[in-house]
């Protein structure tokens, strides 16, 4: 899916995947420059772009509604009407992309445990454990 948008596993603390916009590199330049040394080993483990050819149908054809529409958004500018129109259709595309996201919890949090092994997400933050050193694992 030719995209503005990667989906990443936990390219932020309190999310167990997103839209981001932007690459992989990209984030893990944003770690290294704003975030403490002690959390890098975890974030830059648990990184990782997800296969949306494993998500579930549902999920996926949401995702392709939403990448489309914040497309739209994005060649719409500065051109106040189109922008408006454009911005309305991303938020109602985003807004089926929660409700496919929360059908599919289950699906999610399985292919979640096969591809994060080792995870410490609990359902809110990846940073749950830490070792005697204080670094996050």
């Amino acid at each position: 899916m030719a995209n503005l948008h990667t989906l990443l596993w936990h390219a932020f603390h309190n999310e167990l995947f997103i839209f981001y916009t932007g690459t992989i590199e990209q984030r893990i330049a944003e770690i290294k420059e704003n975030k403490p040394r002690m959390e890098w080993p975890l974030r830059l483990r648990l990184l990782k772009e997800v296969d949306i050819n494993r998500l579930p149908p549902r999920l996926v054809s949401a995702c392709k509604v939403c990448d489309k529409a914040w497309k739209a958004y994005v060649k719409a500018g500065k051109a106040l009407e189109a922008h408006d129109k454009a911005r309305e259709a991303y938020n109602k595309a985003w807004e089926a992309h929660i409700e496919a996201r929360e059908a599919c919890r289950d699906e999610i949090e399985a292919l979640h445990k096969e591809v994060c092994p080792n995870c410490p997400w609990d359902g809110e933050t990846i940073f749950t454990r830490k070792d005697e050193k204080g670094i996050w694992y």
